[in-house]
């Protein structure tokens, strides 16, 4: 069974809405969840937020944030993940923010950088990744990067669901 059934199972089990904001991996996590028949009983929406203006204006990113550590940051998955849960009214949620390449890499932050923000009620984690691919085609590399940051993000929530639920 695939990683989305077992969040149906556990999300509809404990009765908990989900929502995504996604930035590198441009809906992808969303496509998955929607996947599954009866996904609607607990996802509620996702925000593709690829331009910052719409980190701050619909998921509440600060402009400080943005300024001092950039898009593709730590801070900025947290303010992301816990801004779409307020604004879905959601216990869980997911977020996504990276450089998915082939360009708009640097030494610091390097193409395939992706920060996951997940919050499971009270608790919210952000994780750093560095997603490689050696695919000569950049578009297939590219691509190859945010499938792998969205599958990513959907074991780390499902495993932060089961700590909750043995906690």
């Amino acid at each position: 069974m695939g990683v989305e059934f077992k969040l149906k199972e556990i999300l509809t089990e404990k009765k908990l809405k989900l929502a995504t904001a996604e930035s590198c991996t441009g809906g992808l996590i969303a496509a998955r969840i929607v996947n599954v028949p009866g996904s609607s009983e607990y996802f509620m929406g996702g925000v593709v937020s690829y331009d910052n203006s719409i980190k701050m204006k619909v998921l509440n990113v600060s402009a400080e944030t943005l300024l001092k550590y950039g898009a593709v940051s730590e801070e900025t998955a947290r303010e992301m993940v816990e801004g779409v849960k307020k604004l879905m009214g959601t216990e869980c949620a997911v977020s996504t923010t990276g450089i998915a390449g082939p360009t708009g890499g640097t030494p610091e932050k390097p193409v395939g950088l992706v920060y996951i923000g997940v919050s499971v009620k009270e608790k919210t984690e952000v994780y750093r990744f560095i997603f490689k691919d050696s695919h000569p085609d950049p578009v297939k590399r590219r691509n190859k990067i945010r499938k792998k940051a969205a599958k990513k993000a959907l074991k780390l929530l499902l495993s932060m669901l089961k700590e909750d639920s043995d906690g």
